[in-house]
């Protein structure tokens, strides 16, 4: 068991300083898919149309594979650690019966006999099986790989010909967590063996609902993507191991504050008497607390889990108007970040409004951004009460870095539509993550639902940049979205 955990395409340019990579990424639209799907109205049809739409509101990217370039969507996640791409001739791709079936379709794919680059590392060895018992399957094999104009020589990456997922992965976690016994360096590790980074280290900036766009930055932090200090905290060694398998720190407190200024604490109980991991995975869509956690969260705000079909929790669309000082407080260590509740309601049901049972009370329903654990299948992976795992839905309102390096986590509260960045570089040798201060306030402009184009401008090495307008989207970036029951993986 290894804990880690579709429509728009990126159009990036980029630029690489000598430790430093930055990229633009986009956000999809919910609803959206890579290809076209049939019609569905029944009710059976139901749950998958929910995941579908999840999904479809996620963070694309392009990257070229092999020689002579091939053109590759992949999806950026944090919560798992290898790299996959679909063969043309992967069944997905290629039955008409199993796209119907699993309501997906193939993007672009990667055909190895077209590259002068590739080589086959272990036929059949890449096999991984999601939470949902979603599974990719197929070889081993390396092959060059482009990303923000930089390309990573021999990458080791799964050539997918079984799956249920019509989208490549881009797994960047620790490779304690690759599906295969023999660790191999993943992207990270390439990325600072081969000097394109100097640290194994990057720095997420989802950015708010609203927004069409977000940024990662390998090799450095934006201090302007975040209001005041970085809290550094420590990665937890997984749950039975002495090694790190994911990012996971230690998640200390739950909360809401209202608008009148009252707040109500979420289980103090809970976080006294039990060690609590959060799992910070950008591969998962929304967010997911035990029920122990979660319940009294849905009764503060009024949302209502769907028992009959589903098992997913719905509120109120009216919370999308919300005063965004109505925040959700998630505690780390000292730290509290604050998620706006009108950052958790997901207008995504569209159409299939109709097909809500009566059980679900709104004259219009979205999907919650927080979910039960209890509602996982957990046969094969983890006990439902000893996790919480915080997706796109938390992360938003986060500046999150993630170092490999130090085996820490530096989070911040968010600086939603920043306009501006300042980058500083991580550099090779430092012990632990820099104490660093990002801005004293926040950013006053709202967020847009259209996608931008942004063109990336060189940074000297070393150096700290600040700029203006839209230069602060653009960072070396690819994306993630995953499935709903996001980021837990189970490698074989």
């Amino acid at each position: 068991m290894k804990l880690g955990a579709s429509a728009v395409l990126a159009f990036a340019s980029a630029a690489t300083a000598q430790n430093v990579v930055e990229f633009d990424l986009h956000r999809g639209i919910p609803g959206v898919r890579l290809g076209t799907l049939p019609h569905l109205g029944r009710r059976d049809t139901y749950a998958q149309v929910l995941i579908n739409n999840i999904t479809g509101g996620g963070y694309y990217c392009d990257v070229t594979v092999g020689t002579p370039p091939q053109p590759v969507t992949m999806i950026l996640d944090t919560g798992s650690s290898d790299a996959w791409v679909l063969s043309p001739k992967a069944d997905l791709c290629t039955n008409a019966t199993l796209q119907q079936k699993y309501q997906d379709s193939c993007g672009n794919t990667y055909d190895n006999s077209k590259s002068t680059t590739y080589s086959l590392v272990e036929r059949n060895g890449f096999s991984i099986t999601y939470l949902d018992n979603g599974t990719a399957k197929g070889d081993y094999i390396t092959e060059d790989f482009t990303i923000a104009g930089v390309t990573v020589k021999g990458l080791q990456m799964g050539y997918v010909s079984q799956t249920v997922r019509g989208i490549g992965i881009l797994g960047i976690g620790y490779t304690a967590n690759v599906a295969t016994r023999k660790i191999y360096p993943n992207i990270i590790e390439q990325l600072t063996a081969q000097k394109i980074i100097g640290v194994r280290a990057y720095s997420l900036y989802l950015n708010d609902r609203r927004s069409s766009s977000g940024t990662i930055l390998f090799g450095g932090i934006d201090t302007n993507k975040f209001i005041g200090p970085l809290h550094i905290v420590p990665i937890l060694k997984s749950f039975g191991l002495n090694v790190h398998t994911a990012f996971e720190i230690a998640f200390t407190g739950l909360g809401v504050t209202y608008t009148n200024g009252s707040s109500a604490d979420i289980n103090t109980a809970l976080f006294k008497t039990t060690d609590l991991p959060a799992i910070l995975d950008s591969g998962s869509t929304l967010s997911y607390l035990p029920e122990q956690l979660a319940k009294p969260i849905f009764r503060e705000l009024g949302a209502v889990t769907d028992d009959e079909v589903t098992g997913l929790t719905f509120i109120d669309c009216k919370h999308l108007k919300d005063d965004p000082r109505m925040v959700i407080r998630f505690a780390f260590d000292g730290k509290e970040i604050k998620v706006p509740v009108n950052e958790m309601v997901l207008d995504i049901l569209g159409a299939y409004q109709h097909v809500l049972p009566s059980s679900i009370p709104y004259d219009r329903a979205c999907m919650f951004g927080i979910q039960s654990t209890k509602n996982f299948d957990t046969s094969r992976a983890v006990e439902e009460s000893n996790f919480a795992l915080l997706g796109d839905t938390f992360l938003r309102s986060a500046y999150v870095v993630y170092s490999v390096e130090h085996h820490q986590i530096g989070i911040a509260q968010a600086n939603l539509n920043s306009t501006s960045s300042a980058i500083v570089e991580l550099n090779a040798g430092d012990k632990a993550l820099p104490s660093v201060t990002g801005v004293p306030e926040p950013s006053t402009t709202d967020g847009s639902i259209e996608t931008v184009t942004v063109t990336a401008k060189n940074l000297a090495p070393g150096s700290v940049r600040l700029s203006t307008g839209l230069e602060a989207l653009a960072v070396f970036a690819v994306t993630a979205i995953f499935i709903a029951a996001g980021g837990v993986v189970v490698a074989f």
